[in-house]
């Protein structure tokens, strides 16, 4: 075991990650295995293609015209687009640094732009036009700090207005990037992206999607389902269930766009929703930004309403990747799974009986995956359901956890972020109650 806390130091991962996870991950091979992944890309970047709008094909054809050099290639379901990173493992640390925070510095080191609302601070002045370099100011100090900012220099890049100017603007592109750590198409600029033909999605969560969507169009009983998606923003999920099953319909001779209602408690992530729902000219979508805690009280008329739930709640998030380090208090995390039964039961009020909830997360703990699935079925009276044959080859059963037999292990479906194209999620199909079992 202190072989992993030594790699766990090195590459700032605290010693209460380690043993959390232990809790989970026994063997130590795969721990240390899946500490190395999660500090790293993926080898493919996915992408979410609207089959509404653009086929594949077409899709792997306009890459190849917009940008040459990248090999875009079909993923292994009909809506996925994979891309592969380039790692340019030296970037010069230039004179001029901007620092950034640790939830931009992630997406900026795989190619995103520095916006302005994620500017930390400056080493010095800087005119529009110049070559900087962002870094994560890591939020602490040791004897090796120059090893330290080696790692997080995430990216260089190209100012687009000067530091006299930044205190004028409040959203916008600060830093141009020309050069992150990993390197990928730069699509967002482009007309692939503004025109609604991708979205980005990781497998898993796409699946994810396309599972629950699934599961909705063989409930042909249900004339008109009412979907609730809770938990919802940024709102990826929200726009692949519109997107996956107005697809679906049409491959019937039907044009039908379901009922979805996205709730979330932050305004501001909900805009990037609405931005996503014009985009990619969704329809029959309501978003809501409410505080689950307050949703029945505000909206008595929600109580059983929804024929399908989709509930992702806050976790700690320990199967995204890449990370650039890795510090939660052991108390932090075992809050998680207290935070999730506690809204789990709210939204166990806005499900009809007999309808359907899917839960998800994008971390690995049994305590925040299988733990809150036999709490359900204990406590709550629901019970899990198959999930296609398909989707069994892309993860893996459930873990053994008191409350949850067998059969119900068969029903669960894990990732892990050790499989090269994955990372760490959860995926769990249950039916509530009702007069009939």
């Amino acid at each position: 075991m202190e072989k992993i806390y030594v790699f766990a130091r090195i590459n700032f991962i605290s010693s209460s990650i380690v043993n959390h996870l232990y809790n989970t991950i026994t063997d130590l091979d795969e721990l240390k295995e899946i500490l190395e992944c999660i500090t790293v890309p993926p080898q493919f970047y996915y992408l979410r293609v609207n089959l509404n709008k653009i086929s594949i094909e077409e899709i792997i054809e306009e890459f190849k015209n917009q940008f040459p050099g990248t090999n875009a290639i079909k993923g292994p379901l009909e809506n996925t687009l994979k891309i592969p990173f380039t790692e340019n493992r030296t970037i010069p640390l230039l004179s001029k640094q901007i620092y950034t925070d640790k939830f931009a510095a992630e997406s900026i080191m795989i190619g995103a732009d520095l916006f302005i609302p994620g500017f930390k601070g400056m080493s010095d002045k800087f005119e529009k036009g110049e070559e900087i370099s962002i870094l994560l100011k890591p939020p602490f100090e040791n004897e090796k700090m120059d090893e330290i900012f080696r790692k997080f220099h995430i990216a260089n890049g190209e100012t687009m207005i000067s530091s006299k100017d930044l205190p004028k603007y409040k959203k916008g592109i600060l830093v141009n990037n020309t050069l992150p750590r990993y390197s990928l198409a730069k699509y967002r600029s482009s007309a692939i992206y503004n025109n609604g033909w991708i979205s980005e999605q990781t497998l898993p969560a796409t699946i994810a999607c396309a599972i629950f969507v699934e599961e909705i169009h063989k409930n042909t009983q249900v004339e008109n389902p009412v979907i609730f998606d809770t938990c919802s923003a940024p709102g990826h999920k929200t726009t692949a269930i519109a997107e996956w099953s107005h697809w679906l319909f049409s491959k019937q001779n039907e044009s039908k766009w379901l009922k979805i209602i996205s709730i979330d408690r932050s305004t501001n992530r909900l805009e990037h929703l609405r931005n996503d729902i014009n985009r990619l000219n969704l329809q029959n979508i309501e978003v809501m930004a409410i505080k689950l805690e307050k949703i029945l009280k505000k909206m008595p008329e929600f109580r059983e309403k929804a024929d399908f739930l989709l509930f992702d709640p806050p976790c700690s998030a320990l199967g995204t990747r890449p990370k650039l380090y890795l510090e939660k208090p052991q108390n932090i995390l075992l809050d998680y799974p207290k935070n999730q039964r506690r809204l789990l039961k709210i939204v166990d009020q806005l499900v009809k009986p007999g309808g359907i909830l899917m839960y998800n997360t994008c971390t690995i703990p049994k305590e925040e995956n299988e733990g809150i699935i036999a709490y359900a079925v204990q406590k709550l009276g629901y019970k899990t359901i198959p999930i296609d044959q398909k989707y069994l080859k892309y993860g893996k059963f459930g873990l053994e956890y008191e409350g949850l037999d067998t059969n119900d292990l068969k029903n669960l479906l894990r990732f892990y972020p050790t499989y090269s194209e994955s990372s760490g999620y959860f995926i769990a199909i249950l039916r509530k109650k009702n007069l009939i079992y």
